[in-house]
């Protein structure tokens, strides 16, 4: 009669982790995200991205930094990515970098309550959601 070893460590069978896939605008591919990406283990693929810095799955991701947002806020060319945006079903606006600098601060020369109404305008007229990061982590 054979009895069965409880005591015995069970061989545990280790299934290979798929890696998400990111496709990474190549004007991108300076960015400290890409590198926190792979570090992370994610299956990162560069095009030339017509819309959008990211795919994630379905998704379109465009990535400003806090000064990038307040420029292209100031020169018009968010609209115009926010309008490109729009064929999407899925989106997603990220700003990065507010432990890093104010949104809100003096010295871009932007009233704060233009910066508010302008985020809100994304929100409600564009339809795109806003994720706010510390930094490109």
């Amino acid at each position: 009669m054979a009895f069965l070893d409880i005591f015995s460590k069970k061989e545990i069978k280790q299934t290979e982790q798929i890696k998400p896939k990111i496709i990474v605008d190549t004007r991108e591919k300076q960015s400290l995200v890409v590198s926190e990406l792979i570090e992370q283990g994610c299956d990162v693929e560069f095009r030339h991205l017509h819309v959008g810095d990211y795919i994630v799955k379905d998704v379109i991701i465009e990535r400003k930094t806090v000064s990038d947002f307040i420029s292209s806020m100031l020169n018009k060319r968010l609209i115009l990515q926010l309008q490109d945006l729009q064929k999407i079903p899925k989106k997603l606006l990220l700003i990065e970098g507010i432990e890093e600098q104010e949104l809100y601060q003096s010295e871009s020369g932007i009233n704060e309550n233009a910066i508010r109404g302008f985020l809100l305008s994304i929100l409600l007229n564009y339809q795109v959601p806003i994720i706010f990061t510390k930094n490109y982590e």
